[in-house]
């Protein structure tokens, strides 16, 4: 298992509570497979540098942990068809 980090922005319109059940259950599928999640930043709602879909802020949050590399196959399947996340990104941490 790597170290990585999942940077996603959810949309504006989402309540607390929806965007902490997303997250609650972006976690359970990083973990179901043996990975670990370490940490999990949420930086609040922020600006958006240009607009995506039409919009201009939304909510940013990185989740820091080990997984597996058949995990993230099913974390990005999951991310695009949400329509709460206006992006995300998978980043390896070196170790």
């Amino acid at each position: 298992m790597n170290t990585y980090e999942v940077a996603l922005i959810i949309r504006p319109e989402v309540e607390e509570e929806g965007q902490q059940a997303m997250i609650d259950q972006l976690s359970q599928l990083l973990s179901a497979d043996g990975g670990q999640v370490t940490n999990v930043e949420r930086w609040g709602r922020r600006r958006l540098a240009y607009p995506i879909r039409k919009v201009q802020e939304g909510y940013y949050y990185f989740i820091q942990g080990k997984f597996s590399s058949s995990t993230l196959s099913e974390l990005d399947r999951t991310l695009k068809l949400s329509e709460q996340v206006l992006r995300h990104m998978v980043i390896r941490e070196d170790a």
